[in-house]
């Protein structure tokens, strides 16, 4: 499934699109096309908040900074102004930040194919209306990031940029951060490759993307000596933008809360000094998984499992066949031999970088794979690009799996079935097929183990070493365990197999995912808000948002060893 590849939102935030125009409101309450009921609702929430805290004794809590907003997303806007209030409520004081065009050329918000046709300096000037607007009402002004800058920081930027050989700005790295790697994964994000040796001019963007990181470290650094927080809470961390502050956080020992609105509807995800969207569920596995699940438990596992096959559970359903999928799907040449099945991630979405294990990358996996069934003609192959290589909801990816095979010279053997990802056909229709399920980090994996299917994953999946996938280490150890699988040797038993993956199911999107409870929300629609008085927000009304709420004013993980969010 995409994971933070959701930010591909930004393909429908422009100025002029429907949501685009609800950010950048207008004065007044009035609900219009440009500034829907939840803004007057946010608005009205922060006067109560304001007599609650004038007529009631509250304890005095930590000094929360909140990090930059993804504030061009309608539910992080809402989401970030109804956490500022809970957090007030408990007595917390708010010190929000905004980038108020710090960066240039391009940045990790808007860039490459994300700008929907505008200029930089038109979406940069929309993303710092939309920060403005969400902090308007606050008691505090929001700090503007261009406060921590100077002059003098671009010249000595430029200077240290200056010292870099061309084509090394991607390793570049400073007081032991990976700036560079960091400017690597937002461009290939921002263009919707893998390599980003496929951008043109991608030499001068990389080195914006490390100038911006390295403005947004001094200018974060300076504001945590000005600040002093007890707690940051901030956007998703996996990108650089956000990354940096977490590091920062890290270094100065201050708990890190980062959050994503994730993939199953109306639910958000936290971490403590993580990106929340890296899934790390390493330290309250061996407790959870060593708990039984119960009937009832078991029934939503399965519930969840047949509602995947409509896209239930997603916010954008790339898993049922939509209108454009169009292409038959010929499988009867590899019919009567033992296959397996290989499902593909989106190459620049976060899930699939940086999570190399047997191969170099993604395309490198598939390739060598495509080549061992060649010299193995017994057996066959289904390779299945991600669907969303190509969904008319968001921008084509430009390095997809066909492509990359047929820019390498790799021949698909006759045992080899390779689709693409307008084929109209479905993983559920092709998991009955196979013998065994071949995955990069693609959840696929979770659900064929759930299924009975064999897994073998070849790289650094959030469920690697759950119990229930091979996790080999070598490509001997890789093709091993294709052809232990399709011959019918399987190390795993499939009930411990097929349970250990429903409780990963039931970890993942019923605990992690929580259900907030405080907005609803479909794909490209303006949200409607749950909570829509302070009533609805004070501690006892929602659960999962209280745990969220109270785990940052405690300072504690979200997970750990023996503390989880509560299913939801």
């Amino acid at each position: 499934m995409l994971e933070k590849g959701l930010q591909l939102l930004r393909s429908m935030l422009s100025p002029g699109s429907l949501i685009g125009r609800a950010l950048r409101g207008s004065d007044g309450d009035t609900p219009s096309p440009s500034r829907p009921a939840y803004h007057a609702i946010l608005d009205r929430m922060d006067e109560e908040l304001h007599a609650h805290l004038a007529s009631h004794s509250v304890p005095r809590g930590p000094r929360v900074l909140m990090g930059p907003s993804f504030s061009i997303y309608p539910p992080c806007y809402i989401h970030d102004r109804l956490l500022t209030c809970a957090l007030r409520l408990r007595g917390a004081e708010i010190i929000p930040i905004y980038c108020d065009a710090v960066q240039s050329v391009e940045c990790n918000v808007y860039g490459g194919h994300w700008t929907s046709g505008m200029s930089f300096a038109q979406a940069c000037a929309n993303c710092v209306r939309n920060s403005e607007s969400q902090w308007a009402r606050h008691p505090r002004p929001a700090l503007k990031l261009s406060r921590y800058l100077d002059p003098g920081d671009a010249v000595a930027i430029d200077a240290m940029m200056h010292r870099v050989e061309p084509d090394a700005w991607h390793t570049y790295e400073l007081d032991g951060l990976p700036f560079g790697a960091w400017a690597r994964d937002i461009l290939v994000n921002n263009y919707l490759v893998g390599d980003y040796h496929r951008i043109a001019n991608h030499e001068t963007l990389g080195r914006a993307h490390v100038r911006n990181l390295l403005s947004l470290y001094r200018a974060y650094a300076r504001t945590l000596d000005d600040v002093k927080p007890d707690r940051i809470v901030s956007n998703d961390s996996y990108y650089g933008m956000w990354a940096v502050l977490q590091e920062l956080a890290k270094r100065r020992s201050i708990p890190f809360y980062s959050h994503w609105s994730g993939t199953r509807p109306n639910a958000w995800c936290y971490a403590q000094n993580d990106a929340s969207m890296n899934l790390d569920f390493r330290a309250p596995w061996p407790a959870f998984s060593a708990q039984p699940l119960t009937v009832a438990q078991r029934a939503t596992v399965d519930a969840w499992l047949d509602g995947r096959r409509q896209g239930k559970g997603l916010l954008l359903d790339t898993a049922s066949i939509g209108a454009h999928q169009s292409e038959a799907a010929d499988l009867r040449r590899i019919e009567g031999k033992p296959s397996a099945l290989l499902t593909a991630n989106v190459i620049w979405d976060l899930a699939a970088l940086n999570k190399q294990v047997v191969f170099s990358g993604m395309i490198d996996w598939i390739a060598e794979t495509v080549r061992w069934f060649g010299e193995h003609p017994e057996f066959a192959l289904i390779v299945k690009p991600h669907p969303a290589e190509a969904n008319p909801l968001i921008p084509e990816t430009v390095e997809r799996v066909g492509l990359a095979l047929k820019e390498r010279g790799v021949p698909i053997p006759e045992n080899v079935v390779l689709l693409t990802p307008l084929s109209r056909c479905s993983v559920y229709e092709l998991l009955p097929m196979a013998r065994a399920v071949l995955v990069h980090t693609s959840t696929v994996g979770v659900e064929a183990a759930a299924r009975g299917v064999p897994v073998i994953a070849s790289a650094r999946s959030p469920f690697r070493g759950f119990g229930f996938t091979a996790d080999p280490e070598s490509p001997d150890a890789y093709f091993n365990a294709v052809e232990a699988a399709l011959i019918g040797q399987f190390h795993l038993e499939c009930t411990v197999m097929r349970d250990l993956a429903c409780k990963y199911i039931l970890f993942n999107m019923f605990h992690y995912y929580m259900q907030v409870d405080l907005m609803d929300y479909t794909f490209g629609e303006i949200p409607t808000l749950r909570a829509t008085s302070l009533n609805d927000i004070l501690p006892g009304q929602r659960p999962c948002f209280d745990y969220a709420v109270d785990s940052i004013m405690a300072g504690l993980p979200i997970v750990s060893e023996t503390r989880w969010p509560p299913q939801s």
